[in-house]
């Protein structure tokens, strides 16, 4: 089929995202309410997705989330009741990390996506740089410390 456009899947206890292929034109996927665990890291080839819709599956962290980025025309993704976002303590901070890994995101979980939510990813980034930057300081300082106090030893 390919020149198929949209695919509504709705509901079937489909449990992986495969069995796409050969679809180049499809551009809406909805895959809402089934049973999708994990993304694997070989997905189908869709170069003209731009929406897919995960809602309410089992997706269970950003690292799986993060393998639909293979899609380069991707830019409206649902994944509403997932675990991956339950896991999040506010939208604003989901949609934050998501525009980290794809600033190129236009609507995420429904959310129309702004030059605030653009700023605030910004921010997080930042955020989660300037932590990641004082536990590699702290694990650089320990092990000078471990290293002096074994060539006193010794």
């Amino acid at each position: 089929m390919p020149k198929l456009e949209e695919l509504y899947l709705a509901n079937n206890n489909l449990v992986a995202l495969n069995g796409y292929e050969g679809l180049p034109a499809l551009k809406r996927l909805h895959l809402r309410r089934n049973k999708i665990e994990k993304i694997e890291d070989e997905i189908p080839e869709l170069p003209a997705l731009e929406y897919l819709n995960l809602r309410s599956n089992k997706i269970p962290n950003m690292e799986n989330l993060v393998k639909l980025l293979q899609y380069p025309a991707l830019s409206d993704l649902n994944v509403i009741n997932c675990p991956v976002e339950l896991s999040y303590s506010s939208m604003n901070v989901f949609v934050g990390e998501m525009l980290i890994k794809n600033p190129k995101m236009t609507r995420f979980c429904k959310v129309d996506i702004t030059d605030a939510h653009k700023l605030e990813a910004v921010f997080l980034a930042k955020f989660q740089f300037g932590k990641a930057e004082e536990e590699r300081k702290k694990l650089e300082e320990e092990e000078r410390l471990k290293a002096e106090a074994e060539a006193n030893e010794g």
